[in-house]
């Protein structure tokens, strides 16, 4: 996918002023958070709860991942947030990792150099993200890293990116994605970190679901015979079953079903009868 190069983050501080219970009422209306969410949006600043909570509605009315990133990106501007990322995370040695980014709001410079350099094979940032889904600041990986590592993030200093914080999204049968968010100098308010960790959350799955339904797009149709023997494998019957069933010989069901895999990109025949339940191109 190409990477989204988003215009510079204006910073924007509204002037609104709102109790902590408007806060913990209005995070309770649109996450139906539990109490220790309502917790933290008391004890928070205000302003930054209730731009993140009208973010996470703006996420759900806007049609693009520019869009989604804009509406992550600007209840963080005030706080010396000035770059973002919104990536897929495949393994270090991926040559070609660029191809999984959705959104690209770091610096042009910084992002020429990094590809140029290979960082990604070292970010200390990307790795943790791998491996868990708590959010972090990027401070707090870089007590004991490797030199390759620790090179990374010397770089993104010189390039106006001294601090930030990664916020991990891990969703069942999807590779882990992560969005970061940095600047020269961040002021993130006590207790926001889980917050705009929700927000990313909410962000990146919206940009997932667009790009699935995308993806779904663009995949061609199965056709009638391929939709009957995916119904009938699913039904547990053999390929030669199915062929007694059809009136076709066993090549040539075996030929519906190697394409229909194709299709629905499922590497073998169980996957493909769960993608085409899902895609509702067959039903039980």
């Amino acid at each position: 996918m190409v990477p989204i190069v988003l215009p510079t983050i204006v910073s924007i501080r509204s002037s609104r002023s709102c109790s902590a219970n408007f806060v913990a009422s209005k995070l309770s209306r649109i996450s139906r958070a539990s109490k220790d969410w309502l917790a933290i949006a008391a004890a928070m600043d205000n302003e930054l709860a209730i731009s993140i909570f009208e973010a996470m509605e703006q996420v759900d009315s806007v049609e693009t991942a520019e869009a989604v990133a804009d509406a992550f990106c600007r209840p963080l501007a005030p706080y010396g947030f000035t770059a973002c990322l919104i990536t897929t995370l495949p393994l270090p040695h991926e040559r070609r990792w660029h191809e999984s980014i959705f959104v690209n709001a770091w610096p042009r410079e910084w992002y020429e150099r990094y590809n140029e350099q290979g960082h990604y094979r070292h970010d200390p940032c990307a790795a943790h993200a791998r491996r868990s889904g708590d959010p972090f600041f990027w401070s707090d990986v870089q007590a004991s890293i490797a030199d390759e590592a620790a090179l990374v993030m010397s770089e993104a200093r010189d390039f106006g990116l001294r601090q930030g914080i990664c916020l991990p999204v891990h969703v069942p049968f999807r590779p882990p994605a992560a969005v970061t968010v940095s600047g020269e100098r961040i002021d993130l308010p006590p207790g926001a970190l889980q917050l705009v960790h929700a927000l990313a959350h909410h962000a990146a799955r919206s940009i997932l679901r667009m790009k699935r339904r995308s993806q779904e797009d663009d995949t061609p149709r199965l056709s009638g015979r391929e939709r009957e023997a995916l119904q009938w494998v699913g039904a547990g019957k053999t390929t030669w079953e199915i062929s007694r069933i059809l009136g076709i010989s066993t090549h040539t069901v075996a030929t519906h079903l190697r394409n229909a895999r194709e299709k629905l990109g499922t590497v073998n025949i169980t996957q493909a009868v769960a993608e085409a339940l899902r895609r509702r191109e067959i039903e039980f």
